[in-house]
Protein backbone atom coordinates (compact mmCIF):
# COMPACT_ATOMS: atom_id res chain seq x y z
CA UNK A 1 0.00 0.00 0.00
CA UNK A 2 1.31 3.41 -1.27
CA UNK A 3 1.80 6.30 1.24
CA UNK A 4 -0.29 9.22 2.83
CA UNK A 5 2.98 11.35 2.19
CA UNK A 6 2.93 10.66 -1.96
CA UNK A 7 2.26 13.53 -4.13
CA UNK A 8 0.37 13.34 -7.78
CA UNK A 9 2.03 12.65 -10.70
CA UNK A 10 1.51 12.94 -14.39
CA UNK A 11 -0.36 10.20 -15.60
CA UNK A 12 -1.30 11.55 -19.05
CA UNK A 13 -2.15 14.79 -21.01
CA UNK A 14 -5.57 15.00 -22.92
CA UNK A 15 -5.77 17.48 -25.94
CA UNK A 16 -9.45 18.02 -27.45
CA UNK A 17 -9.80 17.16 -31.12
CA UNK A 18 -6.63 15.75 -30.88
CA UNK A 19 -4.51 16.06 -34.04
CA UNK A 20 -6.98 15.77 -36.33
CA UNK A 21 -9.73 18.52 -34.67
CA UNK A 22 -7.52 21.75 -34.62
CA UNK A 23 -9.98 24.25 -34.11
CA UNK A 24 -10.98 22.37 -30.72
CA UNK A 25 -6.91 22.84 -29.57
CA UNK A 26 -7.38 26.13 -29.56
CA UNK A 27 -10.35 25.97 -26.69
CA UNK A 28 -9.20 27.12 -23.23
CA UNK A 29 -10.86 24.33 -20.73
CA UNK A 30 -11.68 26.57 -17.84
CA UNK A 31 -13.41 24.62 -15.25
CA UNK A 32 -12.57 20.58 -13.69
CA UNK A 33 -15.20 19.17 -11.26
CA UNK A 34 -14.86 16.16 -9.74
CA UNK A 35 -18.63 14.36 -9.38
CA UNK A 36 -18.39 14.48 -5.61
CA UNK A 37 -21.46 11.61 -4.44
CA UNK A 38 -19.27 8.71 -6.04
CA UNK A 39 -19.15 5.76 -3.40
CA UNK A 40 -16.07 4.09 -2.30
CA UNK A 41 -14.56 1.68 -4.68
CA UNK A 42 -16.06 3.16 -7.84
CA UNK A 43 -14.06 5.16 -10.54
CA UNK A 44 -14.07 8.46 -9.99
CA UNK A 45 -15.88 10.88 -12.85
CA UNK A 46 -14.70 14.14 -13.37
CA UNK A 47 -16.23 17.36 -15.77
CA UNK A 48 -14.74 19.75 -17.80
CA UNK A 49 -15.98 22.51 -19.79
CA UNK A 50 -14.59 25.28 -22.03
CA UNK A 51 -15.90 26.90 -25.50
CA UNK A 52 -19.37 25.40 -26.09
CA UNK A 53 -18.07 22.71 -25.01
CA UNK A 54 -19.41 20.25 -21.35
CA UNK A 55 -17.69 16.68 -21.15
CA UNK A 56 -18.00 13.88 -18.86
CA UNK A 57 -14.82 11.54 -18.16
CA UNK A 58 -14.02 8.63 -15.86
CA UNK A 59 -11.00 7.99 -14.58
CA UNK A 60 -9.24 4.24 -15.51
CA UNK A 61 -6.09 2.52 -14.76
CA UNK A 62 -5.71 0.62 -18.24
CA UNK A 63 -1.98 0.05 -19.11
CA UNK A 64 -2.48 2.73 -22.35
CA UNK A 65 -5.72 4.35 -21.25
CA UNK A 66 -6.30 7.49 -18.17
CA UNK A 67 -9.57 9.01 -19.15
CA UNK A 68 -13.05 7.57 -20.95
CA UNK A 69 -15.89 9.87 -21.93
CA UNK A 70 -19.16 9.35 -20.92
CA UNK A 71 -20.67 12.12 -21.85
CA UNK A 72 -20.15 15.30 -24.67
CA UNK A 73 -22.66 17.89 -24.47
CA UNK A 74 -22.07 21.08 -27.35
CA UNK A 75 -23.77 24.28 -26.82
CA UNK A 76 -25.91 24.98 -30.30
CA UNK A 77 -25.17 28.66 -29.81
CA UNK A 78 -21.73 29.87 -30.95
CA UNK A 79 -22.28 33.81 -30.49
CA UNK A 80 -24.92 35.69 -28.57
CA UNK A 81 -27.59 38.02 -30.14
CA UNK A 82 -25.06 41.09 -29.59
CA UNK A 83 -22.46 39.10 -31.36
CA UNK A 84 -20.09 38.14 -28.56
CA UNK A 85 -18.93 34.36 -28.48
CA UNK A 86 -20.24 31.88 -26.14
CA UNK A 87 -18.67 29.77 -24.07
CA UNK A 88 -18.62 27.59 -20.70
CA UNK A 89 -16.38 28.52 -18.03
CA UNK A 90 -18.12 27.31 -15.06
CA UNK A 91 -19.96 24.22 -13.59
CA UNK A 92 -21.01 22.46 -10.88
CA UNK A 93 -22.13 19.13 -9.24
CA UNK A 94 -25.92 18.76 -7.98
CA UNK A 95 -27.93 16.15 -7.41
CA UNK A 96 -31.81 15.40 -8.26
CA UNK A 97 -34.39 13.84 -6.05
CA UNK A 98 -33.97 10.77 -7.14
CA UNK A 99 -30.00 10.59 -7.13
CA UNK A 100 -29.42 11.52 -10.72
CA UNK A 101 -26.54 13.35 -11.25
CA UNK A 102 -26.68 17.01 -12.23
CA UNK A 103 -24.46 19.38 -14.16
CA UNK A 104 -24.85 22.86 -14.10
CA UNK A 105 -23.22 25.03 -16.63
CA UNK A 106 -22.44 28.79 -17.22
CA UNK A 107 -20.04 31.05 -18.85
CA UNK A 108 -20.05 34.34 -21.23
CA UNK A 109 -22.58 34.75 -24.02
CA UNK A 110 -24.63 33.55 -22.34
CA UNK A 111 -26.54 34.94 -18.93
CA UNK A 112 -28.44 31.47 -17.96
CA UNK A 113 -27.47 28.69 -16.02
CA UNK A 114 -28.14 24.92 -17.87
CA UNK A 115 -28.89 22.13 -15.49
CA UNK A 116 -27.92 18.93 -16.97
CA UNK A 117 -29.14 15.56 -16.01
CA UNK A 118 -26.08 13.64 -17.33
CA UNK A 119 -27.66 9.82 -16.54
CA UNK A 120 -30.66 10.92 -19.14
CA UNK A 121 -28.26 13.33 -21.01
CA UNK A 122 -30.90 15.90 -21.59
CA UNK A 123 -31.50 19.64 -20.50
CA UNK A 124 -33.92 19.51 -17.17
CA UNK A 125 -33.92 23.37 -16.12
CA UNK A 126 -32.57 26.53 -17.31
CA UNK A 127 -31.94 29.10 -14.38
CA UNK A 128 -32.91 32.94 -15.44
CA UNK A 129 -31.82 36.26 -13.88
CA UNK A 130 -28.47 37.44 -13.79
CA UNK A 131 -28.09 40.02 -16.06
CA UNK A 132 -24.41 39.52 -17.35
CA UNK A 133 -22.12 36.69 -17.91
CA UNK A 134 -21.84 34.00 -14.92
CA UNK A 135 -18.46 33.44 -13.63
CA UNK A 136 -18.75 30.76 -10.97
CA UNK A 137 -20.77 28.28 -9.70
CA UNK A 138 -20.38 26.16 -6.12
CA UNK A 139 -23.05 23.92 -4.49
CA UNK A 140 -24.04 23.33 -0.84
CA UNK A 141 -21.73 20.77 0.80
CA UNK A 142 -25.13 20.21 2.57
CA UNK A 143 -28.28 20.14 0.35
CA UNK A 144 -26.94 18.75 -3.35
CA UNK A 145 -30.14 21.19 -4.38
CA UNK A 146 -28.89 24.58 -3.46
CA UNK A 147 -27.15 26.38 -6.15
CA UNK A 148 -24.63 29.85 -6.04
CA UNK A 149 -23.75 31.50 -8.65
CA UNK A 150 -21.65 34.82 -9.28
CA UNK A 151 -21.79 37.31 -12.18
CA UNK A 152 -20.61 40.42 -14.04
CA UNK A 153 -23.15 42.14 -12.91
CA UNK A 154 -21.97 42.29 -9.32
CA UNK A 155 -24.52 40.15 -7.50
CA UNK A 156 -24.34 36.68 -5.92
CA UNK A 157 -27.65 34.63 -6.25
CA UNK A 158 -28.99 31.48 -4.81
CA UNK A 159 -31.18 28.68 -6.38
CA UNK A 160 -33.34 26.03 -6.24
CA UNK A 161 -33.24 22.96 -8.04
CA UNK A 162 -36.30 21.13 -6.49
CA UNK A 163 -38.88 20.51 -8.45
CA UNK A 164 -41.12 22.07 -6.56
CA UNK A 165 -39.49 25.25 -7.21
CA UNK A 166 -38.59 24.83 -10.86
CA UNK A 167 -41.34 27.71 -12.00
CA UNK A 168 -39.36 30.07 -9.89
CA UNK A 169 -36.01 28.50 -8.69
CA UNK A 170 -33.95 32.11 -7.76
CA UNK A 171 -34.11 31.86 -3.41
CA UNK A 172 -32.04 34.82 -3.15
CA UNK A 173 -30.19 38.01 -3.86
CA UNK A 174 -26.78 39.12 -2.72
CA UNK A 175 -26.37 42.60 -4.04
CA UNK A 176 -26.51 46.33 -2.75
CA UNK A 177 -23.32 47.04 -0.31
CA UNK A 178 -21.14 44.11 -1.47
CA UNK A 179 -18.99 44.18 -4.86
CA UNK A 180 -18.69 47.09 -7.22
CA UNK A 181 -17.07 44.89 -10.23
CA UNK A 182 -17.54 42.01 -11.42
CA UNK A 183 -17.48 38.81 -9.38
CA UNK A 184 -14.81 36.15 -10.59
CA UNK A 185 -15.44 33.44 -7.34
CA UNK A 186 -17.10 32.02 -4.95
CA UNK A 187 -17.31 29.08 -2.45
CA UNK A 188 -19.19 27.50 0.69
CA UNK A 189 -18.69 27.05 3.88
CA UNK A 190 -18.77 23.09 4.88
CA UNK A 191 -21.68 23.75 6.72
CA UNK A 192 -23.59 25.55 4.31
CA UNK A 193 -24.15 28.68 6.13
CA UNK A 194 -21.66 31.20 4.76
CA UNK A 195 -20.56 31.88 1.31
CA UNK A 196 -17.37 34.01 -0.11
CA UNK A 197 -16.78 36.07 -3.00
CA UNK A 198 -14.69 38.12 -4.69
CA UNK A 199 -13.66 39.95 -7.70
CA UNK A 200 -11.83 42.64 -9.59
CA UNK A 201 -12.79 45.56 -7.02
CA UNK A 202 -10.00 43.56 -5.17
CA UNK A 203 -12.76 42.66 -2.09
CA UNK A 204 -13.06 39.41 -0.50
CA UNK A 205 -16.58 39.23 0.87
CA UNK A 206 -18.23 36.49 3.14
CA UNK A 207 -22.70 36.56 2.85
CA UNK A 208 -24.57 34.62 5.78
CA UNK A 209 -26.85 32.49 3.42
CA UNK A 210 -30.46 33.02 5.55
CA UNK A 211 -32.12 30.23 7.13
CA UNK A 212 -35.57 30.91 5.40
CA UNK A 213 -34.01 30.46 2.33
CA UNK A 214 -35.62 27.50 1.00
CA UNK A 215 -39.27 29.42 2.41
CA UNK A 216 -38.17 31.90 -0.44
CA UNK A 217 -37.86 29.82 -3.42
CA UNK A 218 -40.77 28.97 -5.13
CA UNK A 219 -42.14 32.20 -4.77
CA UNK A 220 -41.97 35.61 -6.76
CA UNK A 221 -39.87 37.45 -3.69
CA UNK A 222 -36.60 35.67 -3.09
CA UNK A 223 -34.75 36.92 -0.62
CA UNK A 224 -32.79 40.38 -0.52
CA UNK A 225 -29.15 40.52 1.29
CA UNK A 226 -27.97 43.77 0.92
CA UNK A 227 -24.85 44.18 3.60
CA UNK A 228 -22.25 41.09 3.66
CA UNK A 229 -20.88 40.09 7.10
CA UNK A 230 -17.25 40.86 6.15
CA UNK A 231 -15.63 42.52 3.66
CA UNK A 232 -12.12 43.72 2.99
CA UNK A 233 -9.99 45.27 0.32
CA UNK A 234 -6.81 45.08 2.28
CA UNK A 235 -6.01 41.67 1.61
CA UNK A 236 -5.26 41.70 -1.87
CA UNK A 237 -4.26 43.99 -4.35
CA UNK A 238 -5.22 43.04 -7.29
CA UNK A 239 -7.95 40.91 -9.27
CA UNK A 240 -9.12 37.92 -6.52
CA UNK A 241 -9.82 35.15 -8.96
CA UNK A 242 -9.86 32.06 -6.58
CA UNK A 243 -11.28 31.75 -2.75
CA UNK A 244 -12.20 28.49 -1.04
CA UNK A 245 -12.63 28.00 2.45
CA UNK A 246 -10.20 25.41 5.03
CA UNK A 247 -12.61 24.89 7.78
CA UNK A 248 -13.04 28.70 9.00
CA UNK A 249 -9.96 29.78 7.49
CA UNK A 250 -9.29 30.86 3.98
CA UNK A 251 -7.52 30.71 1.03
CA UNK A 252 -7.30 33.25 -1.43
CA UNK A 253 -5.31 34.42 -4.66
CA UNK A 254 -4.97 37.57 -7.01
CA UNK A 255 -3.06 37.60 -10.41
CA UNK A 256 0.27 39.48 -10.56
CA UNK A 257 0.96 38.61 -6.75
CA UNK A 258 2.90 35.16 -6.79
CA UNK A 259 1.10 33.83 -4.24
CA UNK A 260 -1.83 32.02 -2.78
CA UNK A 261 -2.91 33.47 0.64
CA UNK A 262 -4.18 31.49 3.80
CA UNK A 263 -5.43 34.00 6.60
CA UNK A 264 -8.60 34.19 9.14
CA UNK A 265 -11.43 36.43 9.81
CA UNK A 266 -10.69 37.61 13.66
CA UNK A 267 -13.62 36.40 16.28
CA UNK A 268 -15.56 34.48 13.48
CA UNK A 269 -16.26 30.99 14.30
CA UNK A 270 -18.51 28.49 12.33
CA UNK A 271 -19.00 26.39 15.56
CA UNK A 272 -21.11 29.63 17.22
CA UNK A 273 -24.55 29.53 17.55
CA UNK A 274 -25.93 32.99 17.23
CA UNK A 275 -24.41 35.28 14.06
CA UNK A 276 -23.98 39.12 14.91
CA UNK A 277 -25.87 41.42 12.83
CA UNK A 278 -24.28 42.69 9.69
CA UNK A 279 -22.26 45.40 9.93
CA UNK A 280 -23.94 48.73 8.22
CA UNK A 281 -21.61 51.10 6.38
CA UNK A 282 -21.30 54.83 7.73
CA UNK A 283 -22.91 56.19 4.42
CA UNK A 284 -25.89 53.87 5.04
CA UNK A 285 -26.45 54.45 8.48
CA UNK A 286 -26.52 58.17 8.22
CA UNK A 287 -29.65 57.93 5.48
CA UNK A 288 -31.30 55.41 7.24
CA UNK A 289 -34.69 55.67 8.98
CA UNK A 290 -34.10 52.36 11.08
CA UNK A 291 -31.71 52.45 14.24
CA UNK A 292 -28.69 51.02 13.34
CA UNK A 293 -25.25 49.83 14.82
CA UNK A 294 -22.24 51.42 13.11
CA UNK A 295 -19.01 49.01 13.25
CA UNK A 296 -15.84 50.58 14.99
CA UNK A 297 -13.29 51.87 12.96
CA UNK A 298 -16.10 52.20 10.06
CA UNK A 299 -13.69 54.00 7.96
CA UNK A 300 -11.53 51.15 7.56
CA UNK A 301 -11.37 49.19 4.39
CA UNK A 302 -12.30 46.13 6.16
CA UNK A 303 -15.73 45.60 7.75
CA UNK A 304 -16.78 42.38 9.69
CA UNK A 305 -19.52 41.78 12.15
CA UNK A 306 -16.98 40.65 14.73
CA UNK A 307 -15.65 43.60 15.22
CA UNK A 308 -12.21 43.21 14.06
CA UNK A 309 -10.64 42.78 10.82
CA UNK A 310 -7.97 39.52 9.51
CA UNK A 311 -4.88 37.97 10.10
CA UNK A 312 -2.33 36.70 7.74
CA UNK A 313 -1.32 33.50 8.48
CA UNK A 314 0.61 32.09 5.71
CA UNK A 315 1.76 32.61 1.94
CA UNK A 316 2.64 30.18 -0.80
CA UNK A 317 4.82 30.73 -3.97
CA UNK A 318 3.38 30.59 -7.09
CA UNK A 319 5.13 32.34 -9.67
CA UNK A 320 4.05 33.63 -12.92
CA UNK A 321 0.48 34.23 -12.56
CA UNK A 322 -0.43 37.64 -13.94
CA UNK A 323 -3.62 36.40 -15.96
CA UNK A 324 -6.52 36.04 -13.93
CA UNK A 325 -9.00 33.27 -13.62
CA UNK A 326 -6.03 31.36 -12.63
CA UNK A 327 -7.65 28.71 -9.64
CA UNK A 328 -6.41 26.69 -7.15
CA UNK A 329 -7.93 23.81 -5.71
CA UNK A 330 -7.61 21.97 -2.10
CA UNK A 331 -7.85 18.19 -1.25
CA UNK A 332 -9.27 18.16 2.21
CA UNK A 333 -10.99 14.56 3.81
CA UNK A 334 -11.10 13.06 6.53
CA UNK A 335 -8.48 10.80 7.37
CA UNK A 336 -6.01 11.91 4.49
CA UNK A 337 -3.43 14.81 4.29
CA UNK A 338 -4.46 18.25 3.24
CA UNK A 339 -3.12 19.33 -0.16
CA UNK A 340 -3.34 22.34 -2.18
CA UNK A 341 -2.91 22.06 -5.70
CA UNK A 342 -2.39 25.11 -8.13
CA UNK A 343 -0.34 26.23 -11.60
CA UNK A 344 0.67 29.06 -13.45
CA UNK A 345 1.39 30.54 -16.77
CA UNK A 346 4.59 28.44 -17.64
CA UNK A 347 3.02 24.80 -17.65
CA UNK A 348 3.85 23.73 -14.36
CA UNK A 349 1.43 22.52 -11.41
CA UNK A 350 2.41 22.78 -7.98
CA UNK A 351 1.32 20.76 -5.04
CA UNK A 352 1.56 21.55 -1.04
CA UNK A 353 1.24 18.92 1.56
CA UNK A 354 -0.06 20.92 4.26
CA UNK A 355 0.38 17.99 6.71
CA UNK A 356 4.17 17.89 6.19
CA UNK A 357 4.05 22.02 7.05
CA UNK A 358 2.95 21.15 10.63
CA UNK A 359 5.07 18.43 10.76
CA UNK A 360 7.95 20.92 10.22
CA UNK A 361 6.98 23.32 12.59
CA UNK A 362 9.09 26.26 12.63
CA UNK A 363 12.29 24.82 11.81
CA UNK A 364 13.78 22.17 9.03
CA UNK A 365 11.78 20.46 6.51
CA UNK A 366 9.66 17.16 7.37
CA UNK A 367 10.30 13.67 6.95
CA UNK A 368 9.19 12.04 4.01
CA UNK A 369 8.50 8.66 5.61
CA UNK A 370 5.86 10.73 8.21
CA UNK A 371 8.43 10.00 11.01
CA UNK A 372 9.24 13.69 11.67
CA UNK A 373 8.33 14.98 15.53
CA UNK A 374 5.11 17.16 15.91
CA UNK A 375 6.90 20.17 16.92
CA UNK A 376 3.65 22.38 17.32
CA UNK A 377 2.23 25.53 15.46
CA UNK A 378 4.01 28.63 16.10
CA UNK A 379 2.98 31.99 18.41
CA UNK A 380 1.66 33.97 15.65
CA UNK A 381 -0.49 31.42 14.15
CA UNK A 382 -1.96 28.74 17.47
CA UNK A 383 -3.06 32.13 19.42
CA UNK A 384 -4.66 33.52 16.77
CA UNK A 385 -5.39 37.04 16.65
CA UNK A 386 -7.01 39.61 18.86
CA UNK A 387 -9.02 42.33 17.26
CA UNK A 388 -6.97 45.35 16.07
CA UNK A 389 -7.55 48.93 16.18
CA UNK A 390 -4.86 49.99 13.82
CA UNK A 391 -3.52 48.77 10.41
CA UNK A 392 -4.01 45.24 9.97
CA UNK A 393 -0.64 43.36 9.46
CA UNK A 394 -1.73 42.72 5.50
CA UNK A 395 -2.23 46.49 5.20
CA UNK A 396 1.29 47.59 6.92
CA UNK A 397 3.73 45.18 5.25
CA UNK A 398 2.53 44.54 2.25
CA UNK A 399 4.98 46.79 0.92
CA UNK A 400 2.40 47.61 -2.59
CA UNK A 401 -0.57 49.48 -3.37
CA UNK A 402 -3.13 49.94 -5.74
CA UNK A 403 -1.58 52.78 -7.48
CA UNK A 404 1.70 51.48 -8.44
CA UNK A 405 0.98 47.96 -8.67
CA UNK A 406 4.67 47.74 -7.25
CA UNK A 407 5.50 44.13 -7.43
CA UNK A 408 7.62 43.15 -4.04
CA UNK A 409 10.59 40.13 -4.77
CA UNK A 410 9.99 37.67 -1.89
CA UNK A 411 12.27 34.86 -1.71
CA UNK A 412 10.59 31.70 -1.87
CA UNK A 413 11.12 29.26 1.44
CA UNK A 414 10.27 25.30 1.97
CA UNK A 415 10.71 25.16 6.34
CA UNK A 416 8.07 25.48 8.31
CA UNK A 417 5.31 27.95 8.80
CA UNK A 418 7.00 30.81 11.20
CA UNK A 419 6.88 33.01 9.59
CA UNK A 420 3.27 35.02 7.58
CA UNK A 421 4.92 37.26 5.06
CA UNK A 422 7.67 34.73 3.66
CA UNK A 423 6.43 32.55 0.42
CA UNK A 424 6.44 28.50 0.82
CA UNK A 425 7.75 26.81 -2.24
CA UNK A 426 5.67 23.77 -3.05
CA UNK A 427 6.92 20.58 -2.37
CA UNK A 428 6.61 19.28 -5.51
CA UNK A 429 6.58 21.01 -9.10
CA UNK A 430 5.61 18.79 -12.08
CA UNK A 431 6.28 20.50 -15.68
CA UNK A 432 4.28 19.44 -18.29
CA UNK A 433 6.26 18.15 -21.12
CA UNK A 434 5.83 18.67 -25.01
CA UNK A 435 3.40 21.24 -25.64
CA UNK A 436 4.44 25.46 -25.99
CA UNK A 437 3.86 27.12 -22.53
CA UNK A 438 0.20 27.16 -21.49
CA UNK A 439 -1.52 28.68 -18.27
CA UNK A 440 -3.24 26.04 -15.77
CA UNK A 441 -6.89 27.54 -15.00
CA UNK A 442 -8.57 24.73 -12.57
CA UNK A 443 -7.59 22.04 -10.77
CA UNK A 444 -10.35 19.47 -9.68
CA UNK A 445 -9.59 16.21 -6.58
CA UNK A 446 -11.39 12.97 -6.72
CA UNK A 447 -13.15 12.21 -2.90
CA UNK A 448 -10.33 9.66 -2.30
CA UNK A 449 -7.60 12.40 -3.52
CA UNK A 450 -6.12 9.45 -5.80
CA UNK A 451 -7.01 11.49 -9.03
CA UNK A 452 -6.27 15.25 -9.84
CA UNK A 453 -7.12 17.14 -12.78
CA UNK A 454 -5.55 20.22 -13.98
CA UNK A 455 -7.62 21.90 -16.72
CA UNK A 456 -5.88 24.34 -19.19
CA UNK A 457 -5.49 26.58 -22.35
CA UNK A 458 -4.62 24.62 -25.68
CA UNK A 459 -7.93 22.11 -25.21
CA UNK A 460 -5.54 20.75 -22.46
CA UNK A 461 -6.08 18.32 -20.08
CA UNK A 462 -3.64 16.82 -17.50
CA UNK A 463 -4.76 13.74 -15.49
CA UNK A 464 -2.24 13.70 -12.03
CA UNK A 465 -2.61 10.01 -10.29
CA UNK A 466 -0.82 8.79 -6.89
CA UNK A 467 -0.83 5.68 -5.17
CA UNK A 468 -0.41 3.23 -7.70
CA UNK A 469 -0.74 -0.03 -5.42
CA UNK A 470 -4.32 1.39 -4.22
CA UNK A 471 -5.75 4.25 -1.57
CA UNK A 472 -3.90 3.90 1.75
CA UNK A 473 -6.42 3.54 4.41
CA UNK A 474 -7.46 6.22 6.32
CA UNK A 475 -5.44 7.72 9.30
CA UNK A 476 -7.91 9.98 11.72
CA UNK A 477 -4.73 10.65 14.24
CA UNK A 478 -2.46 12.31 11.59
CA UNK A 479 -5.30 15.32 10.84
CA UNK A 480 -2.80 18.48 10.54
CA UNK A 481 -3.75 20.60 13.60
CA UNK A 482 -3.33 24.01 11.42
CA UNK A 483 -5.75 26.50 12.88
CA UNK A 484 -9.46 25.77 12.43
CA UNK A 485 -11.49 28.79 14.16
Amino acid sequence: MDSHWDLPSLRGTVRLGGPNKPKLNSITVYDVKFYPYTLPGVDPVFAVCGGPHVIVYRCVLHQNQTVEVLYWSENELETSSDGKPVYYNSLAWAQAENGDPLLCVAGSGYHQIKVLNVAKQELVATLIGHGDDINDLAVSPIDPSILASCSIDHSVRLWSLSLAHKAQPLAAVCYGQGHKDQILTLAFHRSGRFILSAGMDTKVIMWVVPKTLKEHAGTDKPAKIHYPHFATTEVHTDFVDCVQWYNDLIFSHACREAKIMLWKIDGFSSDSASIPDAPVPTSAAITSRTPVTVPAHSSSTTRSAWGGRFQRLLQFSLPDTDQFYIRFNLFHELGRHPILAAGNEKSKAFFWDLQRLEDSGTGGDASQDGKATLKGLPRHIREGSVSSNGSSAMSTASGTTKGTKRKVKEQPRDRGIADPFTSIKAHKVVEIPKYMPFPFRQFGWSRDGQWCVGAADHGLINVFHRWEKGVPPVKLESQVVLPMR
